[in-house]
């Protein structure tokens, strides 16, 4: 198993969500990280509907409007390696989509129970450092308001 310190990465009401990314991880040069935990759900619908959300490796990056904000779950520990700007760590609806490098994961989900991805440990994913990875909808999601996290941890 690997070592490493573990970090929420928070997202916040993100709405008028389409097609284009609305999630990006942009892991630095020297580290990876392992996604222990996924999981995310609207806010405001009270209708049943399924949604497909994919999980992308770019090579170049995507430009989102808001910083996301990632916390340790140990407040003892520093803040994350991952660096905070509009092209690394960010969520809302994307301006510039990054380079397509490899499809990750797709899950099926229904809005009303939300995603809830834990894997066992020998099926978690590692995002390697110096690329971007980004969440978008295959289709475009009715019009919800999302929010959830996401717990990593860095593997340097």
């Amino acid at each position: 198993m690997a070592t490493g310190r573990t970090y929420s990465y928070i997202v916040k009401s993100a709405s008028g969500i389409g097609l284009t990314p609305w999630i990006q991880i942009a892991t630095p040069s020297a580290t990876a990280i392992e996604l222990l935990r996924v999981e995310l759900g609207e806010e405001d619908s009270t209708t049943s509907q399924m949604e497909t959300l994919e999980l992308t490796r770019r090579t170049t990056n995507s430009t989102l409007p808001n910083v996301a904000e990632r916390t340790p779950l140990n407040p003892n520990d520093p803040g994350t390696l991952l660096a905070g700007t509009s092209i690394t760590n960010a969520i809302g609806i994307a301006t510039g989509t990054g380079s397509f490098g490899g499809s990750m994961m797709r899950w099926n989900f229904n809005v009303l129970n939300g995603l809830l991805y834990v894997p066992v440990p020998e099926e978690r994913l590692v995002l390697a450092p110096t690329n971007f990875y980004t969440f978008q909808f295959t289709a475009s999601p009715a019009a919800n308001t999302w929010s959830g996290h996401i717990i990593y941890r860095e593997i340097t």
